[in-house]
């Protein structure tokens, strides 16, 4: 019994770890889940939840669907993510009133190091698979990168989102949060959701009962999205790997202007980059120099994780 409650204890806290990279723009909770070795326990699990769930319940007993389901690991893993959001919501959203240039230039190193341990994870391109002369796997790189661009000039400001798109945000980022490379607080960013669903989730656990229609919107938007997307997201991961892969850096690409610690206060254009800048003087300008510091943080931190996650993988 010890052992048991020290093996869930472990999960637990591998989840708050996941959790941490889940609401953090540029760390995927995917690969956190790779490094600390729950990733394909984690796939497994969730595949295997059916609505087979009340029949067993009723006819066996909730030990059995609790052993049989593996709602143990589960659980542990879930408390885990659901603490670190939390916590972190609380912090993060105190980082962007009051630092804001700071932590933006941070999530843009972790995006940026991310699309090159993304595109160290593909094979190179080759040349004999072609459709028009041009490698397959730019086709995808290209359509995700199209996808990034129009889902930028779309998105809605803070005050314009509704439950129905909470729903959708939901969806997308638990979908993206499953695979290892990409971020599904970063998509959250890119949807123009994040700080809202920060906010929802500092507010829900002071009870305010306001944001409790944000919060159950965006949930039965991942609900759903892991019973209907986990697996086809799983079956591309593995046996259509590089497309898959190509298609996220194009998205990843495409999306960095979100990430841009430099905007403009007043819309000048309709079309996004026309509102981004870069400080003048450069070095001899704190706020330049400031950015920069937190830039190459993001980037070490990913150089760092993927150390790690190598170091695993040949244990393995």
């Amino acid at each position: 019994m010890g052992k048991n409650y020290f093996s869930n204890l472990i999960v637990f806290l591998k989840g708050m770890f996941m959790g941490i990279a889940d609401i953090v723009p540029g760390v995927s909770g995917g690969t956190i889940a790779i490094i600390t070795g729950v990733y394909e326990e984690l796939l497994k699990t969730l595949d295997g939840l059916n609505f087979k769930i009340i029949k067993n319940l009723k006819n066996n007993g909730f030990k059995y669907v609790w052993d049989y389901y593996n709602f143990s690991f589960l659980f542990s893993l879930g408390t885990g993510i659901l603490l670190s959001i939390v916590i972190l919501s609380h912090f993060i959203l105190l980082l962007l009133d009051n630092y804001p240039i700071a932590l933006w230039s941070l999530f843009l190193g972790l995006i940026t190091a991310s699309i090159f341990y993304l595109i160290n994870q593909t094979k190179r391109l080759n040349f004999k698979e072609t459709k028009f002369i041009i490698p397959t796997n730019v086709y995808f790189l290209l359509i995700g990168l199209i996808l990034a661009v129009y889902v930028q000039t779309i998105k809605p400001g803070n005050s314009d989102i509704s439950y129905v798109y909470l729903f959708f945000c939901g969806m997308v980022s638990i979908t993206a949060m499953l695979l290892p490379g990409i971020s599904g607080a970063y998509i959250l960013v890119l949807l123009g959701a994040y700080e809202t669903m920060l906010e929802t989730f500092k507010e829900v656990t002071k009870f305010n009962s306001d944001y409790f229609l944000k919060f159950i919107s965006f949930s039965l938007g991942a609900i759903l999205s892991i019973k209907l997307f986990s697996k086809f997201l799983t079956w591309s991961y593995k046996f259509h790997k590089n497309k898959t892969l190509y298609c996220l850096i194009g998205f990843m690409i495409g999306s960095l202007p979100s990430l841009w610690p430099w905007k403009k206060e007043k819309i000048s254009s309709e079309f996004f980059t026309d509102n981004l800048y870069v400080p003048e003087g450069y070095f001899s300008n704190s706020e330049f120099n400031q950015g920069l510091i937190f830039f190459i943080i993001g980037v070490l931190i990913v150089l760092i994780l993927e150390l790690f996650s190598n170091k695993n993988e040949k244990k393995r």
